[in-house]
């Protein structure tokens, strides 16, 4: 993210410490995993964030609580308000998408990594990594599940946090991640083709490299 969007992040940060209600304070939670999972920029999402924190301060100053302020559908606040705000053009949710998935596949490369070297240490063997045809398989699995569950999440932040959330959206949801495992151990156990070899030293400056273009990107997203 840009300059200014880290600094409106940390400031954000810092000032959730002035809110006293809890209840406040889990209701200023919500809304911001919520308004994540919108289609504006980051931004845009700090600005909102900074303007309801706002709201909730001046409300308690007066003795009230964020539903007095907000009303008793947060979810509908929400989407008024993200409803005023220019969405991410083609290019920037595209970007956005690149910049995150190249975040997850450094992170899967980067346990990979440790993974295989500690393998190889133990093995005394040389320091050459398999990638096999389930390893690919298994790591596309896995960002495109990680993606749908924060998506999921974050759609539902204002029904998982309440005494009755809606079971049969986390019975499925756990099926899927349960059907995600499955896939992945049999990917791994019955696909272990071949597909290159590759030196530990050339896996490290590949990870390496992914990370620089996942920051170059970052820096480019507002």
């Amino acid at each position: 993210m840009s300059k200014r969007t880290k600094l409106l992040l940390k400031e954000n940060n810092q000032l959730e410490s002035q809110i006293q209600n809890e209840d406040n304070k889990s209701a200023l939670t919500d809304i911001i995993v919520y308004i994540r999972s919108a289609n504006i920029s980051p931004y845009y999402q700090e600005k909102v964030r900074r303007d309801i924190w706002e709201m909730i301060v001046d409300g308690e100053k007066r003795g009230k609580t964020a539903k007095d302020i907000i009303g008793d559908n947060y979810k509908r606040f929400c989407d008024d308000v993200i409803a005023e705000i220019p969405k991410l053009s083609k290019k920037e949710y595209i970007l956005s998408l690149l910049r995150d998935a190249l975040l997850s596949a450094n992170i899967l490369l980067l346990i990979w990594f440790v993974s295989n070297l500690f393998q190889q240490i133990i093995n005394s063997t040389s320091f050459y990594f398999t990638v096999t045809v389930g390893n690919i398989i298994c790591a596309v699995l896995i960002i495109i599940s990680a993606f749908g569950v924060v998506q999921a999440i974050c759609k539902n932040a204002f029904t998982l946090g309440t005494d009755n959330p809606d079971k049969k959206s986390l019975f499925i949801l756990f099926l899927l991640l349960f059907a995600l495992m499955i896939l992945c151990i049999c990917a791994n156990t019955f696909l272990r083709f071949p597909l290159f070899h590759i030196q530990a030293v050339i896996a490290a400056a590949g990870i390496i490299l992914l990370f620089i273009l996942y920051k170059v990107l970052d820096m480019k997203i507002d």
